[in-house]
């Protein structure tokens, strides 16, 4: 694993669902496949649970990676991560210069992320005045917010230390 892959999986302050909620959620998964006809295989399933067991954000390659000796393939591991979206136990995050990640959805309260645009680093923060004051923004202007997406693209402490460069607040 590169860098980005490594730090994303290793973030403090990110957690992988519960051993107790894995079981339950798993069983919410196979529900929707069942109930939306979609086949319900050991795969899936398996997948799934290995999905849930990650503490932080991952990439489909990332998963890949880590379940290549069970021979899983990657257009397996994109389905699988689509239908655990649509199924709501699932986020993907669209993260500029670094790409598509994925999160779980489960137990976690609405946050923001900070990537470092050099090593791919992700920090979730959780702050609701802003997300307060996109309601009320929203608000003014009569409109009524499905979702908010809060997110910052920088460099990480680290990635500054390299460059030398000295953090001055604003």
């Amino acid at each position: 694993m590169g860098k980005s892959a490594k730090s994303s999986l290793e973030l403090s302050g990110t957690r992988a669902v519960p051993p107790e909620g894995i079981a339950e959620a798993v069983a919410r998964f196979e529900d929707f496949l069942r109930r939306r006809g979609f086949k319900v295989t050991r795969t899936r399933l398996w997948i799934a649970e290995r999905v849930l067991k990650f503490p932080g954000h991952f990439s489909a390659a990332d998963l890949w990676g880590a379940l290549r000796d069970h021979r899983v393939s990657m257009a397996t591991i994109y389905q699988t991560l689509e239908l655990m979206e649509q199924a709501g136990l699932l986020r993907r995050c669209a993260f500029r210069g670094i790409g598509a990640r994925y999160e779980s959805c489960l137990g976690r309260e609405h946050h923001g992320h900070l990537v470092c645009r050099r090593c791919g680093n992700i920090v979730e923060f959780d702050d609701g005045k802003v997300e307060a004051l996109l309601v009320k923004i929203a608000g003014a202007h009569g409109f009524r917010l499905e979702e908010t997406v809060i997110q910052g693209i920088g460099l990480c402490a680290e990635c500054r230390r390299t460059e030398g460069e000295r953090w001055v607040p604003r």
